[in-house]
């Protein structure tokens, strides 16, 4: 799926050009989750493109047209909202498509392929109206796999004890109260752009979703986050996040203490008990260890890869 993402939708080695320009360069890493779900980190570099500075002064120049078309650029490859409306009309929407016979959930099938492309415009004709039924199918699937698959949705912890869970379920809010990934988002009703700086601030109408290409997220049929890197500040933290995943070690070591922490909660009965003292320690070292070598394995998709 990958190869194919990068044959024919980023254009490498053929005729036509990618979907965001003619593709100079790509770097992508694989990282595994702890559902063990296999996806792609990706820097893409543009043929021809401007360095951020570059960018930067030729959108406060008055006298170039540049500003209008970068933004132009910018808001048809990534969009920060859906296609049809509102959050709270889309749900309403997937719910009573939903209750329709011969629907399916968009995240379990194929894309349906456009109708065969023709030159007539009329509107009127079969063709006109079976290019123009795909495109308000295209929109609503894109919807429908935006609801179920980027909108984002705080929650705290939830310990392995409660709801007969088997682990831990980790949650974005910290002992602050905050977001750690910086949910909700900023919204803007239109591209603004600093007179001062010359800063973007790309439209965005949603704020519990990161911006996205359609196209991609109706292709893959899954969750994806496409993103214009505009600054060097932020080149510098997405290369150093991407590239880390080279040299990474296998665990944080507050994940390694926090492992100890909870084989000592989960044990505490044990360590109150009359068990020898040697027997104690030999049963919590090994507890453990064994904890830490189930958090440091390979998953089954990660070692096929």
């Amino acid at each position: 799926m990958v190869e194919m993402f990068i044959k024919h939708v980023l254009g490498v080695g053929q005729d036509h050009v990618g979907l965001y320009g003619k593709t100079s360069a790509y770097y992508a890493t694989v990282e595994q989750q702890g559902r063990l779900t296999l996806h792609l980190h990706m820097l893409l570099w543009i043929m021809n493109l401007l360095s951020p500075q570059e960018i930067r002064d030729k959108i406060m120049d008055p006298n170039l047209e540049f500003q209008k078309e970068m933004v132009e650029y910018l808001e048809s490859v990534h969009v920060g909202e859906f296609m049809t409306g509102t959050v709270d009309e889309v749900k309403d929407q997937v719910h009573e498509n939903m209750k329709a016979e011969g629907y399916n959930d968009p995240t379990q099938t194929l894309p349906d392929p456009p109708p065969e492309h023709t030159d007539c415009d009329c509107n009127k004709c079969e063709s006109c109206e079976d290019t123009a039924n795909w495109w308000q199918k295209f929109n609503n699937t894109v919807d429908d796999l935006i609801l179920r698959s980027n909108v984002h949705k705080c929650r705290t912890s939830i310990p392995a004890d409660e709801k007969k869970q088997k682990k831990e379920r980790r949650g974005c809010i910290n002992k602050q109260g905050n977001c750690k990934v910086r949910f909700p988002r900023q919204i803007f009703e239109e591209t603004q752009v600093d007179p001062k700086t010359g800063a973007l601030n790309i439209k965005k109408g949603e704020k519990w979703i990161n911006t996205l290409t359609p196209v991609v997220t109706y292709l893959l049929q899954c969750n994806s986050d496409v993103t214009s890197l505009l600054s060097g500040t932020a080149i510098k933290a997405i290369f150093a996040y991407i590239s880390d995943y080279v040299t990474k070690p296998g665990l944080k070591t507050y994940t390694i203490f926090d492992t100890i922490r909870s084989v000592f909660d989960k044990n505490s009965e044990m360590l109150g008990g009359t068990q020898k003292r040697q027997d104690k320690a030999r049963s919590l070292i090994t507890k453990i260890v064994n904890s830490l070598t189930a958090k440091l394995e390979i998953g089954g998709p990660m070692a096929s890869l």
